[in-house]
């Protein structure tokens, strides 16, 4: 078969690959991008359900020795499955060390260097901080839990339009409203001329001997991918000037250690030093003197995230509400009854009727080291996680501090087991996460990473990644928006050295939707807020808060009693303290 030609190819269409394949359209050069997973019509393929049949066809996971990666293949990837939170990276997580002192960030790469860029992936995707109303009562309790220990919340990100709060965001909005890149980035990379070809699976990276373009202005022909038609078998192939790779950390690493022998200045580093947010659970009945939370209705992220422990701790905090299906797929939740514990029968049916209202569940994601590996055996992803002691010394102390917020809060922290595949409990402290980084990341130098600062791979000119494979380390916050973000820097990067993007605006601005999106079904939003606690989010900020700490953003911590003062400034409006004096150098539990 003969190969297809073209300036650019992109694989992979989620949030790393979504700018490229815009920008560069844009730019004029012929774009092809390829997609393993199958074509989504958004809104139309999406389903309110809680059948396993219908996330399998999408949703897939790959387990290891202490660590388990959840990933999408799809059209649009993640986003038409995320919670629509979207998080700018705090300016702490720009700051990381490795256990040897070096910055995992590449020199001069900051969050103030990111914001312009966050800027444009927020226009694109219409994020806004939700409103009071509008937060889950799930979110509304968990405020109050913090409230009540004199700590703060912000009120999240969300990137929406007429949200009507059906709370199935993580199985596809049916409304349109979650503004996934079905709404935006990908009818605009259509409409500017980019090809999309889904259901193709790119298998090998092969280079070409370089031929230069008869006037100069583009480069040769370099790679050609060899992939294969997902249905049918075929083979295919592809021949590029610029490829790039954004198929996801684990697709990325997969496709690049699959390609070694054809491209032997790839880094060793590929495939190591995966980051992946350190979430840990933990889940509470609510005291008797405590309002009804709600896990089914509203949005399925309740809204407000704390940045209170991020510096004591290294750990954002924010309720979560999983689905019922998730919760039975990966947890046994029971309560200690006559000194024993049962997760089936009477006891347990009493106490999972409490589960839409009475239980709360926290989750604290962190700045954990970038320790995870990946590997193939044959064609096979294979995941490792040595968990040392550091790993569980911030295991056990975080959830000693989820624990407390439950205590101190008069709330009953449960039992949760963990459990396989097969339905075991775990025996060890393991990780899962959805926000896995970090795989080819960026980095000063080759014996440091696998990409310089602008996204190309190191001795492989015109090979870049864009996606979250580049991402040096966790940011203790959903990873979406700083994938997106970092994308758009790399790519307005490329455009220059590719002559296309010297003299412009940063990238155009974005006032509405995408032009070719489908009239939104919701145009109203359902509040979710009972009125006798709306008074309980004076403690949540106002502003641009929601973005994440920037470089001259502190943290607004519990005063001390005898100061109490009504603090202004980081969050741009007054929060309210409760008259409550402890210390955050002390461990939470023991305050």
């Amino acid at each position: 078969m003969e190969p297809v030609l073209t300036d650019v190819l992109i694989v992979g269409s989620g949030f790393g690959a979504a700018p490229p394949a815009l920008r560069l359209a844009e730019a004029g050069l012929r774009v092809t991008v390829l997609e393993k997973g199958p074509h989504i019509d958004a809104p139309r393929d999406f389903r309110q359900t809680q059948d396993p049949s219908y996330y399998w066809k999408y949703f897939h996971n790959v387990q290891g020795p202490n660590i388990g990666m959840t990933f999408i293949e799809a059209f649009g990837g993640a986003s038409g499955f995320y919670e629509m939170v979207s998080l700018r990276a705090p300016a702490i997580a720009f700051r990381q060390c490795d256990s040897r002192g070096r910055p995992l960030w590449p020199t001069g790469l900051s969050r103030a260097v990111l914001d312009p860029y966050y800027d444009v992936a927020e226009r694109m995707l219409n994020v806004h901080q939700i409103p009071v109303r509008d937060v889950p009562k799930t979110g509304l309790v968990f405020s109050k839990m913090m409230k009540t220990l004199g700590c703060t919340c912000d009120r999240a990100g969300y990137a929406i339009r007429g949200c009507l709060g059906s709370g199935f965001c993580v199985s596809g909005c049916i409304y349109g409203a979650k503004q996934s890149l079905h709404f935006n980035y990908l009818p605009r990379a259509l409409q500017a001329g980019a090809q999309f070809l889904t259901g193709i699976e790119a298998r090998q990276i092969r280079p070409l001997p370089h031929t230069p373009h008869p006037d100069g202005r583009l480069p040769p022909y370099r790679y050609e991918v060899r992939g294969q038609e997902t249905e049918t078998g075929e083979n295919v192939r592809f021949q590029a000037r610029v490829l790039v790779l954004g198929g996801g950390t684990l697709g990325t690493a997969k496709l690049l250690l699959s390609s070694r022998r054809w491209l032997p200045g790839l880094s060793d580093s590929v495939g190591s030093r995966i980051a992946f947010n350190g979430g840990v659970k933990a889940v509470g009945l609510l005291g008797p003197t405590w309002p009804d939370g709600d896990m089914f209705t509203g949005r399925s992220h309740p809204g407000v995230i704390s940045y209170e422990f991020l510096e004591s701790h290294g750990v954002t905090v924010q309720a979560a509400k999983p689905l019922p299906l998730q919760t039975l797929a990966a947890a046994r939740i029971t309560h200690p009854e006559g000194g024993t514990t049962a997760h089936w029968g009477e006891a347990h049916l009493r106490l999972m009727k409490s589960y839409r209202r009475r239980m709360i569940v926290i989750v604290a994601l962190g700045l954990t080291p970038p320790t995870a590996r990946l590997s193939l055996s044959g064609s096979t992803v294979r995941l490792d996680l040595e968990i040392t002691d550091e790993l569980r010394e911030y295991h056990r102390r975080t959830s000693d501090l989820l624990h407390s917020l439950y205590r101190r809060n008069g709330c009953e922290p449960l039992t949760v087991d963990f459990v396989d595949s097969s339905g075991v409990p775990r025996e060890d402290v393991h990780f899962d996460t959805s926000h896995q980084v970090g795989s080819c990341a960026m980095a000063d130098d080759p014996t440091h990473g696998a990409l310089d600062e602008s996204g190309e791979a190191f001795y492989l000119p015109g090979l870049y990644v864009s996606d979250g494979a580049a991402i040096p380390g966790s940011i203790a916050v959903s990873t979406s928006l700083t994938i997106l973000a970092n994308a758009e820097r790399i790519t307005q990067r490329l455009r220059i050295r590719l002559g296309r993007g010297r003299g412009q605006r940063l990238a155009p601005e974005v006032t509405g939707g995408a032009a070719t999106a489908p009239e939104n079904r919701a145009l109203r939003n359902s509040p979710d807020s009972e009125p006798s606690m709306a008074g309980e989010l004076t403690v949540i900020s106002e502003s641009s808060c929601y973005r994440g700490r920037s470089e001259d953003q502190g943290l607004l911590r519990p005063c001390p009693a005898s100061a109490h003062p009504v603090q202004q400034g980081a969050r741009g409006v007054p929060n309210e303290r409760l008259d409550i004096d402890f210390r955050l150098d002390l461990p939470f539990d023991q305050q």
